[in-house]
């Protein structure tokens, strides 16, 4: 070998690391993807806000409805049988005291008159479908139903107190049919 081979000249000399950093066009590449995984969870948490507030606007103007229907029907109830206690005015009986009258017995036709309008909001109201997630529509659905329940029991009781038959009550109806009673 020759001496002067070895020997090294002034010049700097840079060495290679041996772990090279990666290229700049995968480190962005890697960043770009995260950004587009991103935005696309942005997009689909965008839609299905989307969704869910037109879910929650079609829940809350059905319950609108429902509670305008029973509003109609209370209003309706109370007004035939309002009517009809406003131009009762108990007679005296012979030894002057004041003649019991059996206002649910009088009330009977009309409350048997008024029975399909409110059960037809009842029913309204049983048949909606809230998200259980729309809490306050879902309260008040539950309050609409709980009242119209009530509503129709009080005048199926005032209906049910005079000599009206019920076949045209198609829930006493189905109910008589399932215990095998006849309330025609």
């Amino acid at each position: 070998m020759d001496p002067e081979s070895e020997l090294l000249s002034d010049a700097p000399v840079r060495l290679q690391r041996e772990t090279a950093p990666p290229e700049p066009r995968r480190l962005r590449s890697a960043r770009s993807g995260w950004w587009w995984v991103l935005v696309l969870a942005l997009v689909v948490a965008s839609a299905t806000a989307l969704v869910d507030a037109h879910s929650r606007d079609r829940e809350s103007a059905a319950v609108g409805r429902c509670e305008r229907n029973l509003q109609l029907a209370t209003w309706y109830t109370q007004g035939s049988l309002g009517l009809l206690t406003n131009y009762l005015r108990p007679a005296p009986t012979t030894d002057g005291r004041v003649q019991q009258l059996h206002l649910a017995d009088l009330m009977s036709e009309r409350a048997g008159t008024a029975l399909p309008r409110v059960q037809r909001a009842a029913r309204t109201c049983r048949s909606l479908e809230v998200r259980p997630w729309h809490f306050s529509i879902v309260a008040r659905q539950s309050a609409a139903s709980a009242y119209s329940a009530a509503l129709v029991t009080l005048v199926q009781l005032v209906a049910a107190q005079g000599h009206v038959t019920f076949q045209d009550d198609e829930t006493l109806q189905r109910l008589a049919d399932a215990v095998g009673v006849n309330a025609g």
